[in-house]
């Protein structure tokens, strides 16, 4: 049937290919210059682009880890040095996939840990140059972002971190619709509920975890700040228009606050609050947010 154009479009398109096709880019294209619509959440961010914007904010650069395009060895061997421990992330991955985390092993050894879909691949090497190498074939067609390895808090040995939704209300202005922690499932060290994590509320999450006790009665007021600055500096610092960010947070075992990763296309299985109605309240916000823009 024939229905008018639409006054605001959430781009939630959960691929880039589908995202980058000529039919939704000539839609997107006719939507905005023929009617004015207004469309948020128009594309996927990838690491590297968001932690190079935002090593440009002040507010935000106290939640980085150091962080890298992995172009060279000289880069890669630079920060095996520094690090006990560091990761390798695929530029536009996502739910945890093609993650690798090196741990030096005495003075020379270092063990290669893969995510994969049925638990943690690992692989010793003895010296830096041959672990280069061994990923370099994937490199030619995969972009790696290099980090500083966190010793984050855990739960029974496994990793904890956090999720946090923000989402723009109907002032324009962002706020926090819900934060939720993941603990990693058994034989894996990613979070993603996709590879076996589960979720809880941060005070469970914190509670279970081995943070010390000074620190737990603040950890869910510094994500909180952490989620809202780090929503406003992806709005100042990346031209594009977005609504809601999935930010994925965690705490190391001092109790500072890191950032992880920020997803312009947020699962909503990491995002449902525990106790929720029967209307979502990210839905609610979302609705809300398109009537600001419409003037609704």
């Amino acid at each position: 049937m024939s229905l008018p154009a639409p006054d605001v479009v959430n781009n939630r398109l959960t691929t880039r290919k589908l995202e980058n096709s000529a039919v939704v880019q000539s839609f997107m294209k006719d939507i905005r210059n023929r009617y004015g619509s207004h469309v948020f959440n128009e594309k996927f961010l990838d690491k590297s682009e968001v932690f190079e914007a935002l090593k440009k904010d002040s507010a935000v650069q106290k939640y980085l880890p150091e962080s890298y395009s992995l172009r060279s060895y000289a880069m890669f061997k630079s920060m095996c040095t520094r690090y006990s421990a560091v990761f390798l992330k695929p530029v536009r991955g996502s739910l945890g996939k093609g993650i690798i985390r090196l741990t030096r092993v005495g003075s020379e050894s270092w063990q290669a840990s893969y995510a994969t879909v049925n638990g943690t691949r690992r692989q010793s090497f003895n010296d830096p140059a041959k672990l280069f190498s061994s990923i370099s074939g994937k490199m030619k067609t995969v972009r790696y972002l290099i980090q500083q390895g966190l010793t984050l808090i855990e739960a029974g040995g496994r990793p904890v971190d956090f999720r946090a939704l923000t989402q723009k209300n109907a002032s324009g202005a962002w706020q926090i619709t819900s934060i939720v922690g993941r603990t990693a499932g058994s034989h894996h060290f990613v979070s993603n509920l996709a590879r076996g994590g589960t979720l809880s509320t941060v005070k469970e999450a914190v509670a279970k975890s081995n943070l010390p006790g000074t620190h737990r009665a603040v950890a869910s007021s510094r994500l909180q700040r952490a989620a809202l600055d780090i929503a406003k500096g992806i709005d100042e610092k990346i031209p594009a228009h977005f609504g809601e960010l999935g930010i994925d947070l965690a705490i190391d075992t001092s109790g500072r606050v890191w950032l992880l990763e920020v997803n312009s296309k947020p699962s909503k299985n990491d995002n449902t609050p525990l106790k929720e109605g029967k209307i979502r309240p990210s839905v609610r916000m979302m609705i809300q947010y398109a009537r600001h823009l419409s003037g609704f």
